[in-house]
């Protein structure tokens, strides 16, 4: 098979599993406001953290598997391990046992196997296209990963409107990591021979940690995506949920929609770049989006009718692939083949893990701030920390 098809294969099982991630961003946080009465929105953000905590803990033993393993395996066993999981849901409301701590172990153990799939993923798109495509490439898998988001955030009021039950959609999430271990275990690619290591885990983890210490264009990226994700996740997880349930009155169904607009954006914005990005400087593009992210939240501060919030959470959106995109471009470019699991594993951590540190920092905010202030914390975080990024890769253009 060639390239491209094999490629199609990878984007179509994302795309059907993040059909199913966007079910399950509709269903948590919500789940969560409505089974607690007592400080929903703490226990809310603990949720969230908990959910983002094996990036803090596991990350970079998960970056060390990457490296050591087949990445096709690694796949397919994320996506059955995750598939499980889920499966168990229903049965714990069957037997009343779903609170905020029993949907914490879900969102951990889910983390847990998303540590290893998202490397090995980027790792593998290597072995599809050639070098010069991989912009392009990651583009592609952007732009899938945004119209399944889309898709699925449109899928999600349709359902409830059908069937009131967010335990059902965590139910149908399952399946979707069914179908795409089976897409990936078809993909007929020879992997490069992986050598041997005699190296404890430990030591692969300090070495991994050492090339991005010698190499400031990596420590730099970390710096700045860290930066990034502290100021803009918690706003954007916790404080969207706060923002439509508390601010705005609004229900499960608007939130959904809220998220389908921004992933319209994200995912227009990913289009376009599959079009032109060969034309574009990495480093440039890194730096808009990094700044462009955390500006176009201020509009929220102000914004009291869910129409207009609408509009200006798709023009977020388009921000968010500037980031995406040319971060992991960068890394497949300029890092070493052997270190790739282990980079990759180090800004999974500072993305997720400063999420869990900001959503938590974003829970008890949210007990006495109102929501829409929220959105000030991430816009001028945000936009300090893409300053810092034109100044960090100056060089680079």
């Amino acid at each position: 098979m060639n390239g491209s098809g094999r490629l199609l294969k990878l984007i179509s099982a994302q795309f059907i599993s993040a059909i199913g991630d966007q079910l399950y961003m509709v269903a948590i946080l919500f789940l969560v406001l409505s089974v607690e009465t007592h400080l929903p929105s703490l226990k809310a953000g603990l949720v969230n953290f908990f959910e983002t905590l094996p990036y803090l803990t596991i990350g970079l033993f998960a970056g060390t598997l990457v490296d050591r393993f087949s990445r096709k395996k690694l796949l397919i066993i994320s996506d059955l391990a995750r598939a499980i999981i889920l499966l168990s849901v229903p049965l714990l409301w069957k037997f009343r046992l779903i609170n905020w701590i029993t949907l914490s172990l879900i969102g951990f153990s889910l983390s847990s196997f998303n540590t290893i799939f998202a490397p090995a993923r980027d790792i593998f798109v290597t072995y599809l296209v050639d070098r010069k495509d991989l912009g392009k490439a990651n583009s592609y898998i952007q732009t899938s990963y945004q119209f399944a988001i889309f898709l699925g955030g449109m899928l999600a009021p349709v359902i409830l409107s059908i069937r009131n039950d967010l335990i059902f959609l965590l139910f149908l999430d399952s399946f979707t990591f069914l179908i795409s271990a089976l897409l990936i275990w078809n993909i007929r690619v020879k992997e490069p021979r992986i050598p041997t290591r005699n190296s404890g885990i430990l030591r692969d983890i300090m070495e991994g940690l050492n090339y991005v210490k010698e190499n400031r264009l990596f420590l730099y990226l970390l710096i700045l995506t860290a930066l990034d994700n502290l100021f803009i996740m918690g706003p954007a997880v916790v404080g969207a949920n706060l923002y439509i349930k508390e601010f705005l009155g609004l229900t499960a169904r608007e939130y959904a929609w809220f998220q389908a607009f921004m992933s319209l954006g994200w995912f227009i914005s990913a289009l376009i770049l599959s079009r032109i990005y060969s034309r574009l400087n990495d480093f440039d593009v890194l730096k808009w989006g990094v700044f462009l992210d955390g500006f176009t939240y201020f509009p929220f501060v102000f914004i009291k009718h869910f129409p207009t919030a609408l509009f200006f959470i798709f023009i977020h959106g388009l921000s968010i692939p500037l980031i995406t995109v040319s971060r992991t471009t960068i890394v497949q470019k300029y890092a070493q083949e052997k270190f790739r699991g282990r980079i990759f594993a180090l800004i999974n951590l500072a993305v997720v893990g400063f999420m869990s540190l900001s959503s938590l920092i974003t829970g008890i905010l949210g007990e006495i701030l109102p929501a829409n202030y929220l959105f000030l914390w991430a816009s001028v975080g945000g936009s300090l920390s893409g300053i810092l990024a034109f100044f960090l890769f100056r060089k680079h253009r």
